[in-house]
């Protein structure tokens, strides 16, 4: 069995692999607090467990990882620019969850693909399906613009999300969640429609990340929402690198 971590700024997302099938998932809020008592918790949950691969935007909790798994000499494979993989990246320094998400959409998908991953930040990757990744966009989140509206404004405190947002707001609880919301979704739809219209190709739109299944009903244009497509990603290149 492979444990899967991919360690967001916000949440912990873990999946278990056995036989090439993701057979369990669970979330962690993201702690640098986590400890060797709450790993042991994770790793006995499933004594197979043969090998761990992490993609990771957190350094601190890589490395508590990697010496925790060292301690019990089992195979941990970490994701970033200097492995082998499938989809020849842009740049260096590619976010190890981003490299996930692009390889693991490539091999998923084929074909030309545009993925969005909806988080602490929303990430926008373009592949094109010989296999290059042309670049992509970093934009602040959901959560992240109604946090930082929150620190730095008197007036708007504690704004709750609603199942439906308005597109004009009567109070402000309603205009900040219509501006926020509304404001990516609009983002998003220009930046595909941009990319379709420079590149001249029909992409193939995927969609993946914490906030991807509150989001990907209200943008037009997304064609799948893969709320895995991370941990595959992340199998993927393990076993693609890691010898069994």
């Amino acid at each position: 069995m492979i444990l899967i971590f991919d360690i967001g700024n916000t949440n912990i997302h873990i999946g278990y692999y056995k036989n090439g099938r993701l057979i369990q998932t669970q979330n962690l809020p993201t702690a640098e607090e986590m400890d060797k008592k709450s790993l042991k918790g994770l790793f006995y949950k499933k004594k197979s467990i043969e090998g761990v691969g992490v993609a990771s935007v957190v350094p601190s909790l890589e490395q508590k990882l990697n010496r925790f798994f060292k301690d019990y000499s089992v195979n941990t494979f970490f994701v970033n620019a200097k492995i082998k993989m499938p989809v020849k990246i842009a740049y260096n320094n590619l976010g190890a969850d981003r490299i996930a998400n692009i390889n693991g959409a490539y091999i998923r998908y084929r074909g030309d693909l545009i993925i969005f991953s909806f988080g602490t930040a929303v990430t926008g990757d373009v592949i094109l399906k010989s296999g290059i990744h042309r670049g992509g966009l970093i934009i602040p989140g959901l959560q992240t613009q109604l946090w930082s509206l929150k620190q730095k404004t008197a007036l708007i405190k504690g704004i709750r999300l609603k199942k439906s947002t308005p597109l004009l707001g009567r109070n402000t609880n309603d205009c900040v969640l219509t501006g926020v919301i509304n404001g990516i979704k609009f983002s998003i739809e220009g930046f595909i429609a941009k990319i379709r219209k420079v590149y001249k190709r029909d992409f193939q739109v995927i969609a993946t990340g914490g906030w991807a299944k509150r989001l990907c009903p209200l943008i037009s244009g997304i064609d799948r929402c893969d709320l895995h497509l991370t941990l595959y990603g992340i199998y993927l290149l393990y076993k693609q690198n890691v010898k069994d």
